[in-house]
Formats: structure tokens, C-alpha cells, sequence
């Protein structure tokens, strides 16, 4: 069932359109039709109205292969698939007449498809637009020049053709050839014509022109002397084809024809043989053209005499007799004593107006033109002319005349201006008020003399709609100022509406002048403050706009503009509705719509897009009314604020949210989060799950705290606190109530600011992490430590005593075994070297039991006593106790203490480190370089870096690095050592909150770098 045009909105909009309409089902249905496509089509609604558009309109039998309807089969088609307009251009279709024959008709149809709420087609609006005059005009021209270039190339002449309208001048290849002329020369303008022509020949020239066109006739034939290339001056004859304007009757193009006849004699034939062939130029045109052999009586038509009067090839006779026969007897006489006077009397043109027997036995009024070809000694030879139908003008001036006196009477009883028009636009009447206005006369206001009283600013703009309505029909409405026999110019309201005869022919025009200068004076008081507004709308960077009462947008900024890229044709009233993104169209409308009936404030979320690239972006869409005294809507404005940036940062920031809400649900742990003031706004199912608290119980400023260990809830309260006001990472560890037993265990808080771009703190996250287990180990492997702390001391005690108790035994052994030496005799060779095995041993165990002394006092030495000494002055107190060995090994040592002057240590320890470190890299120096030994101290962060340098052996630290700080490891057995001395730094250092760090690489030396920790200020 095909849709229909009930729904008031499409009625209205249908019937606001102009020009030549159908309204059309997706189906290509007919559902409506506008009067000016009815009259165009010679059809009635009743037969068309309901039935398909491509079966409506019957194909003219006689073209094949014109393919018209498969065209607009196709056009429909594509509207409907792609949803979007559709034009085909210069499309032939010939409309069949009341008498059965088709008329040769030429249309532009363009479609445009009307979507409903889903986006579907639901109707199709059909515009035609009726170009035949323009295509038969132009097939005309067409015709013509080619035409005359055929014959200007067998006749050796030079073809030239005249736009007025655009002020140019085009001459054939041949105007080089003839006339000596190059390719630079063959455009040029008007007035180069003048130039070229000589000065005595020209006023002549001109005025015959002058006269042919004033005389409105097709043909012009001049001779003339035009100037060449080389300054000398050659004989041409001209043949001139003038076109003219349908609807203004002036000259607009001419086409041409000259040959040099002072060139060649023999050309002389040619030109006869060319005057001929220019004749059948005529061929081509819509005009009966016809030429007369004044020798022979033969005569020869164009086509034209048969297109317009209806005759066949085979009933034209080939003499005169196809003329004279056909004159209405009425007019034969008349009409050749008027032909044969000018060919009798040597002249050239003769006009006149007949009635001419068509082959039906009916009449047409003709207007007949001729020209007489004499050969130099003036007989006449040829006639050639053209005829043209003019029934209809002479009817419809008839028609006017009758009803001009009704006509007349009307208008004068009316209180405007009024006038009358001619359908060329020739005004013909005027109204006493406009006399009684202007002070004019009939005779002043002859040829356009209206144009002399308008105001000059607006005389351009009337003149151009003034013409577009003679071409087009359509009625006049514009506003303009008129000058009073005062001198002074007032405002007036111009509606000028075309009155057509029963074929929808223009016979006349009637037009009106309303004196609006009070409304127009009020319009621009408005249109100033109007003005201010779209001044300020201009500039602020929103879409701003202003409505009617009703709702309909009367204007956007150039900011709409320039981001939809409509035009305001396509904007204003509900034209902005398709820029709207179509999940958003029917909200948006409704909500307007709504605001419209209530006068409420609109606003609304909506998105719009560049109808170029198709993209959107989110917009706040505000409007508000201005009310009148009487509190009545007379304007709504509103504005559009681009918000896509923060529209999509929101959606980021919701989704942020949303994974974030998921991987707080994902986690162990139970997850808060808090405002940059510390109150919570969100914690996980686990926390619920785990302390039983309700939602409200749990968020908010400090209600968490109801939940922990009382011992623990004043020092929690004062780290938080304290985190929230200086931004600091938050860490606690505290004990929190379980909801189902009412146990505690034992949890880490953390917590972490989120900051912007400027530092400001806009969220904490935080969790809460159990750590009951780990607790409970801690405690376990503390009560660990210290029973290992309490065997080591132990073992301590057991050593200092072990090596105290030794002592005595053992001097006691080396005085008895050297009393022994000195006072016994020993026989055997080996005596000496078995004494001196045993005086090494004793060295050796006296030793041990020195270190062991020494490792109980490192390892009982604590963080007390600190000063703050001089690395220089330690360093050069240890050199001096072991500068025998620094001179026999040939070491260089060198200090730089520059940056780190002082460490917080104890004396003696510290001596000892460096003791330990400066005998280590002399003992173990390489053989084939002498040590080089630096010592460096720097600040790095919370301590003092004390660098050792050597250029010894080095180490294998991959080998080795678990063993550096081991007792009695020694990793070189060239030498002797203990293998203490790492020992005992490492011990040092690290009793006094200190480090160690080593690097080496083999035979080129090692660094150690010891950390002190520093004193805090």
C-alpha cells in the first residue's frame, strides 16, 4: 500500500516549494503534484495522481535508443539505495499533447529523498525543470558556427564569432592566413573590431549594424576595408548571423563570415558560390529561412517550412509559386507590391506581416524579413529572408488590449502604485499614484525609464530579479527605493505576479509598489540591534543561534558554519535537523519541541557532525525565550558548547573507573579510595566481606577507624592525618576487627596520592593488606635472633677467654724453648731448621690468639662513642706504621678528601679499617708495577663514601664474592694473613649502620667502597 501526504508536515512543506514538483512513494508512486509540473506535462491530477511515474509518461516512438525512462528508473533507484539527492542533466523526454502528438521537450530532474525517523525513505521529492528553450537555443548556435566554418573553408574566408555578453572576439585559424595575423591575435575584445576597420568605412558599418538589429534581424551583410597585419588596408565583404536574447529581445552573440575580395579576383565566383552556401546556414535554425533566385523564380525553404507549417517535401514546389500561393489572398497584393517596390526601387531590406496557409488549411501570422543581392551593377540577383511565427504574440496582444480597460479600472482603485508589463518586460501602464509620486510621465517612463528614479545602490540587484522573472515566470518580490518628485527616496515593497493564457503562456505582468519606509525604518532599528547581537555571537567561541516563537531557527554564527558545513539554505527553520547524529535526532526534536509548547529552559546532551567527513562531537545545546511585557515568547536563544574533549575524558575517566572497580574486586586485597581531603568514597566487596560493616558505615570521614585495635587507633589517625597534608606515601601497620568472629589480625595499610598535571592531589588510593602470617613469622624469627644473639655472645665469651687463658701457656713455651735453645747442644744437621719451624709456629699461633681477641672486641663493639674525625689525619697516622713497608715495596698512596673531610666513627676502628685495607693492597701487590694506592671520599645521599684503590692482583669475584667477608678465608697463599682482615672491616662498618662494596677484576686491582652512615642534623 503506497504511503501518503496526510501528515500536515509534508502538505505544508510541499506546498511551501516552488516550481515544478511531484511527490513520490519509494516505489516511484505519485502521490502529489504541484499546478506548474501539472500545465508543464498537460495532464490532470485525477489521471496521474496514484499511478507510477514511469508507466504515466509514454515514450516518443519515433527517437530509438534514447533510453529516457531507463534513466529515470535508474535515478529513482540510486535515491532510494544510497538514501542521498540524485540529478540527471539535458535528459530528452517528449510530453504527449491533447492532439496526440509529442513535443519535443528537454528537462533537468533532480530527486532528493525525504528519511523517516529510522532513517528510511519514506518519500521523494521530484523537481523537473523545463530546458528546451535553452538546448534548442544552444543546439541552434551550434548549428550556425559550425555551419559557417564549413563555408568559410571552401570560400577561403575567415569566420569569426562576437559574445556580447562576455565582451569577446574569436577569429578562425584563417584570419592568420588571409590577413597575416598571428595565434596571440585570435582572441581578443569588442572594440579591437573598431580598430581593424578603417576610419572612413566604420560610422557606416556601424550604423547598418545598428539598424539590422533594431530591426531585430537574423541577418547582417557588410563591405568594408579592414586593416592588416602589415598596416595595409584590404576589401572584405561580411556576413553576419545575430542571435538574440528570448526573453530580453536584445543581441547577445553573432557569428560571421568575411572573405577578402581584393585578394584574388577568380575569388569574385567563390563569393557568388558562398552567398549561396551561406544561405543553407538557415538549415539549422528553428526560423524559416528562404532563398529567392530573382533570375529564375526558383526558391529554396530550410527545414523550417516544413516544421512550422506542416508540409511535406513532396507538396513544396521548387519556384515561387510555394510562396505566393500560400499568402492569404487578403495579403497577396499587399505583400508583393511591398517586395517588388524595394527590389525595384534598389534597395536592400524589406519587412512585412502576412498570414501564411499552414498544410492543415489553417493560418499562422508571419513576420517576414528579407535581403536583395545585387552584383555590381546593382541588378538584383537573389533575395534571402526569414520568417517567424508570430500568432501567439499577436494573440496575446489582442488578448491584452481587451482586458487592458477592466484591467485598468482595477488597478487605479487600489491604494498602491500599481503597473502593467508586457511578458519581454516592457512596461505599458502605469497608475496615477505612481505619476502623482514620481512627478513622471508615460512618455519619461518609456524604456525601462523606472530604472532613472530607483535608487542607484539598488537599480543592479532590481534589474537582475526583475530579468530572472521575464526568463523564468516566477513571481517578483523585493524591496527597494523609489525617488519622489521631492527628491526624496522612500522605501517601497515591489510584487510583480505573470497573468498566463490557457497554455500557461506569460501574456502580461502585473506588479504593485506598497510604501513600507515606517516598517523599514522600525526593520532597521531592529536589524541593528539584530546587528549587535551577531556581532557579539561572532565572537565568542560557541555555536550561538536565535528561533522564532514557533521554533524555527532564523540564524546561526559562523561558527555553525564552519563546523557543519551546511549552508544556511540547508539550515535555517528544521534544516539543521540532519546534522544531528540519529540516535540523538527524535530525542533532541522532542525535547525542543517540548520547550517550545511549555517555554521552559532546553538543554541536552547531542551530538553533530561535519556532513563532509561524517565525524561528531559532543555538544551542551542551551536555549532560552525572550518575553515581551506581556510575558510572551517573541524569541528564543540559544547557544552550543563544543564538550566532546570533556565528554570522552568522562567516558575515559567512568571506564578508568570501571576497570579499576574490577581489578579492586580481582585483588586479595581489601581496596579503598579517598578524596584529596582523606574522606573514603569507595572500598571493596572484601573489606564488606571481612569487617561486616554496612556501605554508610563504612565511608566517610574517619568512620573506618571504629573497626581498629584501640591500641592502634591514634597513631593510624596521626600517620593518615599527617599523609593528607603533605601528599606523603601512607604505610601503617595495624590490627582490624573481623566482623564474623570478632578477632583481630594483623594488616599493612598503604596509600598513594593521584596528582594532575600541577601537582594537586585529586584522589588516594589505598589497600589493606593481610599480613597476620607474616607477623607471626617476624615474631617467631625475632625470638630466633636473639637466642642466636645470646650463643654468639656466647661463643664470644668462650673465645676471649680461650685466647686470654692462652697467652700465658704460650709465652711460658716460647721462654722455656729459647732457654732451651741457648742452654742445650744439637748434634743433628736438622736441629736448625727444625728450630726455626718452631719459632714460626709459635709466631703463627701467637698470632691466631691475637686475632681471636681482636674479633670479640669488633663483634661486642656498638654504635657509641661516634666523633667526627679527620680521614687525613687517620690516614696519615696508620701510613706512619707502615712506612717500611711503603718504602721497601716503592708504593705511591694518594688522598683526596676534599668533598668528605670528616666520618661520624670511632677512633680506633677506624684506624684499624684502613690499617686492614692499605696492609691488604701492599701485600698483595702485583710483582711487575709498584702499588698505587687511592683513597677518595665523597657525599653520597644519607652517606659518606670512603673509595680504597689498588693496582694489585685483584680478584675473581665470580668465583669468590661469597667469601669476601668470611673468617679465616684468604683467597692469595704467596703471602701470609689470617684471613681477618675483611672480616673485621665488614664487621665494623655494618655495627655502625655502614656498608661495604667491592669490585675487582684479576691482575688489574681492586676498589672497595665503604659507606658510613651519617649523623642526622
Amino acid at each position: 500500500m503506497p504511503a501518503t501526504l496526510a501528515q500536515p508536515a509534508y502538505k505544508n512543506i510541499f506546498k511551501a516549494l516552488p516550481g515544478s514538483f511531484l511527490v513520490l512513494s519509494p516505489d516511484s508512486i505519485i502521490l502529489e503534484v504541484s499546478e506548474h509540473y501539472r500545465k508543464a506535462t498537460h495532464t490532470l491530477v485525477k489521471d496521474i495522481v496514484g499511478a507510477s511515474l514511469l508507466d504515466t509518461f509514454p515514450e516518443n516512438p519515433d527517437i530509438e535508443h534514447l533510453k529516457s525512462r531507463e534513466a529515470i528508473r535508474n535515478s529513482l533507484q540510486q535515491v532510494v539505495t544510497l538514501k542521498s539527492p540524485h540529478t540527471l542533466d539535458a535528459i530528452r523526454y517528449d510530453i504527449l499533447t491533447p492532439d496526440g502528438n509529442f513535443e519535443e521537450r528537454y528537462w533537468t530532474l533532480r530527486s532528493v529523498p525525504v528519511l523517516d525517523g529510522l532513517g528510511e525513505v519514506e518519500f521523494i521529492v521530484h523537481e523537473v525543470q523545463d530546458i528546451t528553450a535553452q538546448v534548442m537555443k544552444k543546439q541552434e548556435v551550434n548549428a550556425a558556427h559550425n555551419s559557417l566554418w564549413v563555408v568559410a573553408k571552401s570560400a577561403g574566408g575567415i569566420v569569426w564569432e562576437a559574445n556580447l555578453l562576455e565582451n569577446k572576439l574569436t577569429w578562425s585559424e584563417t584570419y592568420k592566413d588571409v590577413l597575416g595575423y598571428g595565434d596571440e591575435d585570435l582572441e581578443a575584445t569588442l572594440d579591437s573590431w573598431d580598430k581593424h576597420v578603417h576610419p572612413e568605412d566604420l560610422p557606416g558599418v556601424r550604423k547598418s549594424i545598428r539598424a539590422a538589429i533594431g530591426s531585430m534581424k537574423k541577418l547582417w551583410v557588410g563591405e568594408y576595408r579592414y586593416r592588416k597585419a602589415n598596416g595595409s588596408y584590404t576589401s572584405l565583404i561580411d556576413y553576419g548571423y545575430i542571435i538574440y536574447d528570448d526573453t530580453t529581445q536584445k543581441p547577445v552573440r553573432l557569428l560571421g563570415t568575411m572573405v577578402d575580395v581584393g585578394r584574388q579576383k577568380d575569388y569574385e565566383l567563390k563569393l557568388l558560390d558562398m552567398n549561396q552556401r551561406f544561405q543553407r546556414i538557415a538549415m539549422a535554425t528553428n526560423d524559416v529561412i528562404w532563398d529567392w533566385n530573382l533570375k529564375d523564380d526558383s526558391i529554396w525553404w530550410n527545414e523550417g517550412f516544413k516544421t512550422l507549417f506542416g508540409y511535406a517535401e513532396e507538396d513544396i514546389e521548387d519556384t515561387v509559386v510555394s510562396w505566393t500561393s500560400r499568402i492569404h489572398p487578403d495579403d497577396l497584393a499587399t505583400t508583393k507590391a511591398s517586395i517588388y517596390s524595394v527590389i525595384n526601387s534598389g534597395g536592400t531590406s524589406w519587412e512585412g506581416e502576412y498570414s501564411f496557409r499552414c498544410a492543415d488549411g489553417t493560418y499562422k501570422l508571419v513576420r517576414d524579413r528579407g535581403f536583395v543581392m545585387r552584383d555590381e551593377q546593382g541588378e538584383p540577383q537573389r533575395m534571402v529572408g526569414a520568417m517567424i511565427d508570430i500568432t501567439i504574440q499577436k494573440r496575446t496582444q489582442q488578448q491584452l488590449q481587451e482586458s487592458m480597460s477592466h484591467t485598468t479600472q482595477l488597478l487605479e482603485s487600489l491604494p498602491l502604485m500599481t503597473w502593467t508589463a508586457l511578458p519581454n518586460g516592457d512596461l505599458n501602464y502605469y497608475s496615477q499614484r505612481w505619476y502623482d509620486y514620481t512627478g513622471s510621465t508615460f512618455e519619461i517612463m518609456q524604456d525601462w525609464g523606472w530604472s532613472k528614479l530607483i535608487h542607484p545602490e539598488d537599480l543592479e540587484e532590481t534589474t537582475k530579479q526583475w530579468l530572472n522573472s521575464l526568463s523564468t515566470g516566477q513571481d517578483l518580490v523585493l524591496e527597494n527605493r523609489f525617488r519622489s518628485s521631492k527628491g526624496v527616496y522612500r522605501w517601497f515593497l515591489v510584487r510583480a505576479v505573470p497573468i498566463r493564457n490557457a497554455e500557461g503562456q506569460v501574456t502580461m505582468w502585473v506588479g504593485s509598489h506598497t510604501d513600507i519606509e515606517e516598517q523599514k525604518q522600525l526593520l532597521l532599528a531592529l536589524e541593528e540591534s539584530n546587528s549587535k547581537f551577531k556581532l557579539l555571537a561572532e565572537s565568542i567561541p560557541h555555536i550561538v543561534w536565535s528561533g522564532e516563537p514557533d521554533g524555527h531557527v532564523d540564524f546561526f554564527n559562523q561558527q555553525w558554519y564552519d563546523y557543519t558545513r551546511m549552508s544556511e539554505e540547508e539550515t535555517l527553520g528544521f534544516g539543521w535537523a540532519p546534522s544531528l547524529h540519529p540516535d540523538d535526532l527524535q530525542a533532541t526534536i522532542d525535547d525542543w519541541i517540548s520547550a517550545i509548547k511549555t517555554g521552559e529552559k532546553y538543554e541536552r546532551e547531542l551530538r553533530l557532525r561535519d556532513i563532509y567527513t561524517e565525524n561528531y562531537r559532543w555538544f551542551l545545546a542551551r536555549a532560552l525565550p525572550q518575553r515581551n511585557a506581556d510575558g510572551q515568547i517573541v524569541k528564543w536563544f540559544g547557544t552550543a558548547t563544543d564538550i566532546h574533549d570533556q565528554k570522552m575524558l568522562r567516558e575515559q575517566v567512568e571506564e578508568s573507573e570501571r576497570q579499576f572497580r574490577f581489578l579492586s574486586e580481582s585483588i586479595p586485597q581489601m581496596v579503598w579510595t579517598a578524596t584529596p581531603e582523606g574522606v573514603t568514597d569507595y572500598v571493596n566487596k572484601r573489606w564488606f566481606d571481612y569487617t561486616s560493616l554496612s556501605e554508610k558505615d563504612s565511608l566517610g570521614r574517619g568512620v573506618w577507624l571504629k573497626v581498629l585495635h584501640p591500641d592502634d587507633v591514634q597513631r593510624t589517625l596521626d600517620r593518615w592525618r599527617f599523609s593528607v597534608k603533605h601528599g606523603d606515601f601512607f604505610e601503617i601497620e595495624y590490627r582490624i576487627r573481623s566482623g564474623n568472629n570478632d578477632t583481630y589480625r594483623w594488616f599493612l595499610g598503604q596509600g598513594v596520592p593521584m596528582r594532575d598535571e600541577q601537582g594537586n592531589i585529586i584522589k588516594w588510593f589505598g589497600t589493606c593488606t593481610d599480613i597476620e602470617d607474616h607477623k607471626r613469622a617476624e615474631e617467631e624469627l625475632v625470638e630466633k635472633n636473639l637466642e642466636l644473639e645470646r650463643i654468639n655472645q656466647d661463643l664470644d665469651s668462650f673465645v676471649y677467654t680461650a685466647s686470654h687463658d692462652l697467652k700465658l701457656p704460650i709465652v711460658n713455651m716460647v721462654g722455656i724453648f729459647e732457654e732451651l735453645i741457648q742452654s742445650a747442644e744439637f748434634k743433628d744437621a736438622d736441629a736448625p731448621h727444625m728450630i726455626e719451624l718452631f719459632n714460626k709456629s709459635f709466631k703463627q699461633l701467637h698470632a691466631t690468639i691475637h686475632d681471636l681477641g681482636e674479633v670479640v672486641r669488633v663483634q661486642k663493639t656498638k654504635e657509641r662513642n661516634l666523633e667526627e674525625l679527620n680521614l687525613q689525619e687517620v690516614c696519615e697516622d696508620v701510613l706512619v706504621s707502615v712506612q717500611e713497608i711503603i718504602r721497601h715495596s716503592g708504593a705511591s698512596i694518594q688522598f683526596d678528601f676534599s668533598e668528605a673531610p670528616t666520618v661520624p666513627f670511632t677512633r680506633a676502628s677506624l684506624k684499624s679499617m684502613v690499617y686492614n685495607l692499605i696492609t691488604n693492597a701492599l701485600k698483595y701487590r702485583a710483582h711487575d708495577r709498584a702499588p698505587e694506592i687511592k683513597l677518595r671520599s665523597l657525599v653520597r645521599n644519607n652517606y659518606i663514601e670512603l673509595q680504597v684503590q689498588d693496582n694489585g692482583l685483584g680478584l675473581d669475584l665470580n668465583k669468590q664474592q661469597s667469601k669476601l667477608f668470611q673468617m679465616f678465608k684468604r683467597f692469595h697463599n704467596h703471602v701470609e694473613g689470617s684471613g681477618l682482615g675483611l672480616y673485621i672491616v665488614n664487621r665494623l662498618l655494618t655495627n655502625h649502620g655502614g656498608y661495604i662494596h667491592i669490585e675487582s677484576e684479576l691482575d688489574k686491582g681492586t676498589t672497595f667502597y665503604l659507606y658510613f652512615k651519617r649523623k642526622k642534623a
